[in-house]
């Protein structure tokens, strides 16, 4: 299993901290995480970035694969001031 933490818009937007999912690319994790969760609208992922292993991915590539037992992060980069 993949563990995936979810912060920001996201965790706020939704109410889901973290969930585990299936190894596979990002793009199969997203569907997954929409299929259990009907509620997500699928598009808020493409403006999000995910952290694998310290490193973050965009949106051209999600379909990097996440072996079992890795962790990522979505997180949407928030400004203010």
């Amino acid at each position: 299993m993949v563990k995936v933490i979810i912060y920001n818009l996201l965790r706020s937007k939704y109410g889901i901290n973290e969930i585990e999912v299936q190894p596979g690319s990002i793009t199969k994790i997203m569907d997954e995480i929409v299929e259990r969760h009907p509620n997500i609208i699928r598009s808020d992922f493409d403006t999000c970035v995910v952290f694998v292993k310290g490193q973050p991915l965009h949106l051209r590539k999600f379909d990097t694969i996440i072996e079992d037992n890795d962790e990522i992060i979505f997180t949407n980069f928030v400004g203010g001031g």
